[in-house]
């Protein structure tokens, strides 16, 4: 079988060929350009942690919807009920307790362990803020508010502090 190699003329005015290698690098620009454009999803103005526990539930109903506010609830009692949950009646005996507490670990739900995973990315996350009471809300990262536990009253404030117009 004969190999053809291409040479490109290098007269002005020449055709040359686009390999198809350079055309998917540029439809790949292109498409990255136009992901990372400014018309793409656009991310929340104000990014709200919310720290809180059984005693100071967040509210059930809270007008921080739309593209603004984006509210992160961590429920830091999670830890307290999954050891309620693993303790409950075990034998006195170690070995047989270590081996139910095992089992029941294995069994967590979905949602179980789903929770677990944001209690601990919540306590992780309030000793990186230096949190000292509870209920707390953080606001971009860079302002907590204590005794609080609505996003849109946290926001306000935060504006306030900000300088901002209000929403």
């Amino acid at each position: 079988m004969a190999r053809l190699n291409y040479t490109a003329p290098t007269q002005p005015g020449s055709h040359v060929r686009h390999r198809p290698i350079v055309v998917l690098v540029a439809w790949l620009a292109w498409l990255t350009i136009l992901l990372t454009s400014p018309f793409s999803v656009a991310e929340p103005r104000y990014q709200v942690e919310l720290f809180t526990t059984a005693a100071h539930p967040p509210p059930a109903h809270h007008n921080a919807t739309g593209e603004d506010i984006q509210l992160t609830v961590y429920d830091l009692d999670g830890l307290a009920r999954l050891n309620a949950i693993l303790s409950h009646q075990l034998p006195p005996q170690q070995s047989a307790a270590k081996a139910m507490a095992a089992t029941r670990l294995a069994a967590l739900t979905e949602r179980q362990q789903a929770d677990l995973r944001s209690t601990a990315t919540g306590l992780l996350a309030a000793q990186r803020y230096g949190l000292t009471r509870y209920p707390a809300m953080v606001i971009n990262g860079e302002a907590v508010f204590y005794g609080l536990t609505d996003p849109t009253e946290a926001v306000r404030q935060y504006q306030r502090w900000r300088g901002e117009a209000e929403l």
